[in-house]
């Protein structure tokens, strides 16, 4: 460490300690600094910085696309065509769909929960999902998705891709307001990492009562605020586990959802 970065050091600490005589919070925030200087010595720009607790997690690390995107030649996740649970073993993937609801009387269906005839731009299947929410306090909702593998708690290398577009709408008198989610080595229980999980990397999708295209990309998902443990700043796209979609408390849902895809670059 320079002698300039040595005195900028003391003078942070000495400067914390005038105004821990109002605020004791400010000697503390000194004290890390100036502990955080004398552990990790001086950093320079490139030097990649971890967060403990966290794997991957940075932003720095999400791919831009500033031509655009395109599916991707191996990024069909499920289009149903097959009319069955399993996604299609393409780009190394071989997961299954599941539903999952909360206990306070929320309800989903089909039962049992399979693709439905009907799909977007006139194919022959989707996956539709419909019920109600409860609307207790402690009611959360439902939600269905898919492992991206079989495997429990195996990692999925999603590095390759930039996004998930799927296709959606919402029934005659469903709600429209659905969120989707994509779980990571950092939120997923099943990774072993987090210690509040299932607050996964997603985005608030608005649905219309027509078929419609959405894209998803990496660097636009977020963890909903004031929970979970950790809180990465990005998504890890390398060690994906899960996608899933929910809708919350106290609704009448009728979703429809279809081709769910990855996206590269163009």
């Amino acid at each position: 460490m320079s002698d300039l970065e040595e005195r900028s050091v003391a003078l942070s600490l000495r400067l914390s300690l005038r105004l821990s005589l109002r605020r004791p919070v400010a000697l503390l925030i000194g004290l890390a600094f100036a502990g955080a200087a004398t552990l990790f010595g001086c950093i320079g720009v490139s030097q990649k910085r971890a967060t403990p607790g966290i794997v991957g997690g940075r932003s720095a690390d999400l791919r831009v696309c500033h031509a655009g995107t395109r599916p991707a030649s191996d990024g069909t996740i499920d289009d149903f065509e097959d009319d069955n649970t399993q996604l299609p073993t393409e780009g190394g993937r071989d997961g299954f769909w599941w539903t999952t609801k909360d206990e306070k009387g929320s309800t989903l269906g089909p039962d049992p929960f399979s693709p439905s005839e009907g799909g977007a731009d006139g194919s022959e299947m989707s996956l539709r999902a419909l019920g109600k929410t409860a609307s207790s306090p402690d009611a959360w909702g439902v939600g269905f998705g898919a492992n991206l593998l079989s495997s429990k708690g195996a990692l999925y290398d999603a590095s390759r891709y930039v996004g998930i577009s799927f296709k959606a709408k919402a029934g005659p008198g469903s709600a429209t307001t659905l969120r989707f989610k994509i779980g990571d080595v950092n939120t997923h229980d099943d990774a072993h990492v987090c210690k509040a999980c299932w607050n996964h990397f997603g985005k608030d999708i608005g649905l219309t009562n027509q078929w419609k295209e959405y894209k998803v990309m990496f660097t636009e998902v977020r963890q909903a605020p004031y929970w979970g443990d950790p809180r990465p700043v990005a998504l890890t796209p390398s060690k994906l586990l899960s996608i899933d979609f929910s809708v919350g408390p106290g609704q009448d849902y009728d979703i429809w959802v279809d081709d769910i895809r990855f996206l590269e670059c163009q």
